[in-house]
């Protein structure tokens, strides 16, 4: 192995997009309009809407717009999984790491900031395709010039993890529910370097 292929939320991130709501002061009928924005991200994730079209699109009513700049900025306060930080700083002494994940433009930059220790970075967003085809996989193939058989790809959905597989990348399916370790031990099963 020699490129390491991270996806982006429930894998590095944690907690639901849908978790500002809950750090924010709202009542029962708030919460349950503002979580209406969470619901579907596919125009946003192909790079088709910003967020702030999402969020005028649920014509919400006039009272929930003061929470638009909160809501539309959610990456923003979304947890960081430190253990997996930790495991990709120790994978950059040895390996290529790459994030390929399936998001919106404003997130996708406030990551690729956020995280410019990485070596790569795909996103639908981009090419306004999705990872479960394959193709947003063969795009970071193409783009970094990478042989598949050299990747191990790290994913929250079964879905992608056998897209990857299916053009020949090593996969395994970790979320933030699961324990690292699980992750570290498929690591070493396939002769990656964790140490």
């Amino acid at each position: 192995m020699k490129n390491i292929i991270f996806d982006l939320g429930s894998v590095i991130l944690m907690n639901h997009s849908n978790s500002i709501l809950n750090k924010l002061n709202l009542n029962d009928n708030e919460y349950n309009e503002l979580l209406r924005f969470f619901e579907n991200f596919q125009d946003a994730d192909l790079g088709y809407e910003s967020l702030g079209e999402k969020f005028d699109k649920c014509n919400f009513s006039n009272e929930l717009y003061k929470y638009k700049d909160l809501i539309i900025k959610y990456y923003k306060i979304r947890d960081i999984n430190n253990d997996l930080i930790q495991l990709i700083k120790k994978l950059k002494h040895n390996y290529k790491v790459y994030i390929l994940t399936v998001n919106n433009k404003e997130a996708v930059e406030y990551y690729k900031n956020k995280f410019n220790f990485i070596d790569g970075f795909v996103a639908s967003c981009d090419y306004h395709v999705l990872k479960e085809d394959g193709k947003l996989f063969e795009i970071l193939l193409g783009k970094y010039n990478l042989n598949p058989n050299d990747c191990y790809f790290v994913d929250d959905k079964i879905e992608n993890v056998l897209a990857g597989e299916k053009l020949g990348i090593k996969g395994f399916v970790f979320d933030e529910t699961k324990d690292i370790n699980l992750l570290y031990e498929d690591m070493r099963k396939n002769g990656i370097k964790v140490n």
